[in-house]
């Protein structure tokens, strides 16, 4: 079975009404998962059936500004914690090298899986979804394996 990853470029190209700030929705769709504000993005992350070992994430993406927006998937940083504590830095599956920074343009929005190899089996991911919009402080998400509900992690 072949990873998957979906091309970065494509998801933030949408139609149709402005996005609206805080809506955490888009053309009735509402984002999944954990929801936080960072910067100008209003961003939800939500862990996916694992592909194999690796487990998926799902990024759902507003612009709240009327300026564009950095939206980087390519560097976001996500590590993994074993059942034995240890932690683990994780990279998007990217075997094209299509992920790339970009930009979302004011008020539109956008969504995207990715995939996280690993060559062992991991109990919780985490997600710092400030880095996604490129600001700090750190703002940690943490999925344990298939969990429904996420922790945010000060």
């Amino acid at each position: 079975m072949r990873p998957f990853v979906m091309a970065v470029g494509s998801a933030l190209l949408s139609t149709g009404c402005a996005y609206k700030p805080g809506s955490f929705a888009y053309n009735r769709e509402s984002f999944t998962g954990q929801r936080a504000t960072v910067g100008c993005l209003d961003i939800a992350v939500e862990r996916k059936l694992d592909h194999g070992e690796w487990p998926v994430l799902d990024y759902s993406f507003g612009n709240r500004c009327d300026r564009p927006a950095p939206v980087d998937l390519a560097w976001t940083q996500v590590i993994g914690r074993t059942s034995e504590g240890a932690e683990i830095a994780l990279t998007p599956y990217d075997p094209n090298a299509e992920i790339r920074v970009l930009s979302i343009d004011g008020r539109m929005s956008g969504k995207e899986a990715l995939t996280y190899p690993s060559d062992v089996v991991l109990g919780q991911v985490c997600v710092d979804v400030a880095s996604i919009a490129q600001t700090k402080p750190a703002q940690w998400v943490c999925f344990g394996s298939h969990d429904a509900v996420a922790m945010v992690v000060p």
